[in-house]
């Protein structure tokens, strides 16, 4: 029961508090050279109340947290078991979780402290922390899986939603973000590069790094027959096509049966 491939994928979210801002590549790299204060915000956040509940059962994702209060709330006593095998299975992808929100989110709170500071001289430096402490929270809920049942849509929420969008919350979050993204970019608000940016890695960059790993890539060793390269990097390409389509909502899971079928049915056809 334990997941550890799910705790490995629950890691490269460290990346999304990355910025074009106060928190760009530069910036993030000079906040982690200050490896004292890093890891003293690092065991803030990781310590937080916020993070403390996200590993308090099985509140990363709505449907493992559904699941497993069914079964704990249940008076047969097999559900209750099955309920306690699933928090203790999920343990890894929990600490891993906050390990990426707490690593990633530590020089983005250092810097969005000093960035508060510089653009507002009457924060003191405690309201600036807490301050960033909230945005932190906010950016963790957005771009990470959520158990909020607020962060899920109405088609999420519905009959058919729970059967067919089951487990999809964090892809349907990127292409949400992804959407706000492309309207503030064709609206001419925010940021352009941020947005462009913003497009580029949720739809490709992660979406290439998860899947590649989902895949096990990096296992494709020298003497790997070229046959079994080429179904991984097509397997690859697949799988990121299916993440944006499911990220649609119940009409991109359709696509994405549908095409997967066919693809099935060509493969078991044998032709070259």
């Amino acid at each position: 029961f334990l997941n550890a491939r799910s705790a490995i994928l629950q890691t490269i979210s460290s990346i999304n508090f990355i910025n074009w801002s106060f928190n760009n590549p530069l910036q993030a790299g000079k906040a982690f050279a200050n490896q004292s204060q890093y890891w003293k915000d690092f065991m803030k956040l990781m310590n937080s109340d916020y993070l403390k509940d996200r590993r308090n059962g099985l509140r990363i994702n709505i449907n493992e947290n559904e699941i497993a209060n069914a079964a704990a709330t249940g008076k047969n006593k097999s559900k209750a078991a099955i309920s306690w095998i699933l928090s203790k299975g999920y343990a890894p992808t929990q600490i891993a979780d906050s390990f990426a929100i707490a690593s990633g989110g530590a020089t983005w709170y250092r810097n969005r402290v000093k960035d508060l500071m510089k653009n507002n001289s009457e924060l003191s430096l405690k309201q600036a922390e807490a301050q960033a402490m909230l945005e932190w929270r906010d950016i963790a809920e957005e771009s990470q899986q959520s158990s909020d049942p607020s962060k899920i849509s109405s088609q999420q929420a519905s009959d058919a939603g729970r059967l067919i969008l089951a487990f999809q919350n964090t892809p349907m979050q990127y292409a949400r973000m992804q959407k706000r993204a492309f309207q503030d970019l064709i609206n001419n608000r925010g940021d352009a590069k941020s947005n462009v940016s913003k497009i580029i890695y949720y739809a490709a960059v992660q979406n290439l790094i998860f899947n590649a790993l989902q895949q096990a890539l990096f296992a494709i060793g020298a003497d790997t027959e070229d046959k079994e390269k080429e179904k991984k990097y097509f397997n690859i390409g697949n799988s990121m096509i299916d993440s944006q389509l499911r990220g649609l909502g119940i009409g991109g899971v359709a696509i994405a049966t549908v095409k997967n079928f066919l693809l099935d049915i060509y493969e078991r056809s044998d032709r070259k």
